[in-house]
């Protein structure tokens, strides 16, 4: 259990706080992930892209409170308690280790799924200088990787499931034990944080199943697009950005709201291999905004959609290709806007 963690958690708890308020609804999975972090357990949110994963792993660790640690060491050791092989030995030699406070969110270290992702930027590598200074068989010719930069704070490890296996097994002794043991070396080094890691949904192209025993090491919480239309424009108009001299009206924002929840919905979401995230909401909230200005008028209006929704939609729609759109997102995309503004002149 990473320091300040389970207190943070608790006084949020006792005192009737929201600690991950930033995340609209989503009430649910919030208690799970808090229970999870609460019993020091490492999470796997597993969700489509822009439902806030995030957002709430860098709100978490921003919550956190500050602490002291070694300066100018990658590990964040207590100067009372080192546990780095650097700091260890200069502590073991008499030299006083000088001590500076690291907030929160100085403690957040994030990381993003990709195949070309390797062992060596999870845990560490060899810097040929050092090396050929102090011999390669010494710690100090070690540089850490970001696992390890980890340590006594949060791993934000985004998109778990696009690493290919070899690296989903550089995970396993970490994770399970706080330690990574390094190639030649013959000390562990200190990885105790708690990872939060997000997966995409295991029917979306260009993921990787991950192993059972991976999965084995986290607890799994789902997270889904905003429960209903309120939440969506709660969170529209919470997040989004709101530019000078343009007013947006309800029936505007309604719109925005309706038709990115279209794409999620039947009879529409039988034509979608990938629907609109939150991200679609905003980006057309700002754009019919951003159009208002260049055509120097005071408020937005339905007609402002029209023109902005092929740009805001278009690189966040994936048709499917049982689709009759499959080959033309902006029919789609027409036909999805005259659904959604048909039932509300109705």
């Amino acid at each position: 259990m990473i320091e300040g963690l389970r207190e943070t958690i608790l006084k949020s708890a006792t005192e009737g706080q929201d600690m991950l308020s930033v995340i609209v609804g989503q009430e649910d999975a919030k208690k799970k992930i808090l229970a999870s972090l609460l019993a020091g357990h490492h999470v796997l949110i597993e969700g489509p892209p822009g439902v806030g994963k995030t957002t709430l792993a860098k709100h978490l660790a921003a919550a956190l409170p500050a602490i002291s640690a070694v300066k100018d060491c990658p590990y964040h050791c207590n100067p009372e308690a080192p546990v780095c092989p650097q700091c260890k030995a200069k502590k073991a030699a008499g030299t006083k280790l000088e001590g500076i406070t690291i907030r929160g969110e100085q403690r957040f270290v994030r990381l993003q799924g990709s195949p070309d992702l390797t062992a060596e930027d999870l845990l560490g590598d060899i810097d040929p200088t050092q090396a050929f200074k102090f011999g390669p068989q010494d710690y100090r010719a070690f540089i850490p990787g970001k696992l390890l930069k980890g340590n006594r704070g949060v791993v934000f490890f985004d998109e778990l499931n696009r690493v290919t296996e070899k690296l989903q097994n550089a995970l396993l002794q970490v994770l399970e034990e706080g330690l990574a043991t390094i190639g030649p070396y013959d000390v562990d080094y200190p990885a105790d944080f708690v990872m939060i890691a997000t997966m995409n949904p295991r029917e979306r192209a260009g993921v990787e199943e991950l192993s059972d025993v991976l999965l084995d090491r986290f607890d799994v919480v789902k997270m889904s697009y905003p429960e209903t239309a309120e939440r969506e424009k709660e969170i529209l108009l919470k997040h989004g950005l709101k530019m000078d001299n343009v007013n947006v009206p309800d029936n505007v924002t309604d719109s925005i709201v309706s038709l990115v929840r279209a794409t999620r919905e039947e009879p529409w979401i039988k034509e979608m291999d990938q629907s609109a995230s939150v991200r679609a909401t905003l980006s057309l909230y700002e754009k019919v905004q951003a159009v208002a200005l260049l055509e120097k008028r005071a408020e937005a209006t339905v007609d402002d959609i029209r023109k902005m929704a092929a740009s805001s939609l278009g690189s966040r729609l994936k048709p499917s290709p049982e689709s009759k759109y499959y080959d033309s997102q902006l029919n789609l995309i027409e036909d999805l806007l005259e659904s959604v503004l048909e039932g509300k002149r109705r």
